[in-house]
């Protein structure tokens, strides 16, 4: 096995291969996963998934894995929710025993559940879908991923009560939207680098990766028979999950064109699925009418909150705010790699939630 890049060498790279909210995971982590706790991909398939816009994703399916043991009380689960364009097979290196910095879910206590969120290429996705395929799929939210999420535990896994809810970036944001949706059918929720409700600068953001995609001209208004490269979406995603400082010292300026050509390749996931997925993302508010405080204080789970006080993709001001509301215990991170927390952070932010799922209160 060759020896591990240096940390301030790891995106360069990832960034060849995995999407770039896959980066969360450098190369030593994904290497560090206990593989004899990985099951194969399965599928959980749910007929006709009604959305809240009144449209049905047809023959809606959704994927998953499984690691661990249930309990004889079978109320020992956590569920982790895929992050943006991720899969549940990027998910392994966070389920284990505990003994990798990777580790967030010590399978030795605990039954894990990876669930791959709707549009991700997995589960019914405008890729995939034999009968809604491309821009003939219907848009959804980040609701109706969870909604779909919870008919697979309920109605395939028959679980009627989990443990945890855990996901990092829009896996956070499922996490609160568990949290909100069905807030009695869990006991902790621990939202990394997610948000209940996206401010304006992470709108903006979001609109510039969707028009980056829209306004490709291979994109062709998504009726493309070539998958678009969109060098441009890809770039921007690349810049807005670090910082100056990790781009500055990541990349001398002599290795700068190999970055970028590193940076615009291709991504393997396609285009209109990012759509789908950025689109959802842009929904994402539990609070609706009410006050912040309000919404989280009518949230039952106890909550762990993690954020990175650099992140370029979410502002971490609502989450801080909703576990101000709650008393949440919070770790604010620091770590130049921003929003690719793994990266740079891995031990602190395993440590913390391994803790919080074994000793937090029911």
């Amino acid at each position: 096995m060759p020896t591990p890049p240096h940390p301030r060498q790891k995106l360069n790279t990832i960034a060849l291969a995995c999407c770039f909210l896959a980066l969360f995971f450098p190369p030593q982590l994904s290497r560090a996963a206990d593989p004899t706790q990985e099951t194969a991909q399965q599928f959980a398939q749910l007929g006709h998934c009604k959305l809240e816009s009144g449209k049905v994703i047809q023959d809606c399916r959704i994927g998953y894995r499984t690691f661990g043991k249930l309990n004889a009380a079978r109320d020992n689960a956590v569920l982790m929710p895929t992050w943006l364009y991720g899969r549940s097979s990027e998910l392994v290196p966070l389920f284990g025993n505990g003994r990798s910095p990777s580790h967030l879910v010590d399978t030795t206590r605990f039954y894990g559940i990876a669930i791959d969120a709707l549009g991700n290429g997995v589960s019914s996705s405008p890729s995939n879908s034999p009968t809604q395929h491309g821009t003939a799929f219907p848009a959804f939210t980040m609701r109706d991923t969870v909604e779909a999420e919870y008919r697979v535990v309920t109605e395939v896994l028959g679980l009627y009560h989990l443990h945890a809810v855990t996901g990092l970036s829009m896996g956070g944001e499922q996490t609160f939207d568990w949290a909100v949706a069905h807030p009695d059918f869990f006991d902790l929720a621990v939202p990394i680098l997610g948000t209940p409700r996206l401010t304006s600068y992470d709108l903006q953001v979001k609109r510039i990766m969707v028009e980056s995609i829209v306004d490709d001209p291979d994109y062709k208004n998504g009726n493309y028979t070539t998958e678009p490269p969109l060098k441009l979406a890809n770039l921007f995603g690349n810049l807005v999950v670090t910082t100056a400082e990790f781009r500055n010292q990541a990349t001398p300026p002599d290795k700068l064109q190999s970055f970028f050509a590193q940076a615009e390749s291709p991504l393997p996931i396609d285009a209109n699925d990012r759509l789908w997925q950025l689109r959802a993302i842009m929904t994402q508010d539990v609070i609706g009418p009410r006050s912040l405080p309000e919404a989280a204080r009518a949230a039952h789970p106890h909550f762990l909150v993690i954020v990175s006080a650099n992140d370029h993709l979410v502002n971490p001001q609502p989450v801080l705010d909703w576990g101000a509301a709650t008393n949440a215990p919070t770790y604010i991170s620091h770590g130049t790699c921003a929003h690719l927390i793994l990266s740079c952070d891995a031990a602190a932010v395993s440590t913390r939630v391994r803790r919080f799922l074994a000793e937090a209160p029911n």
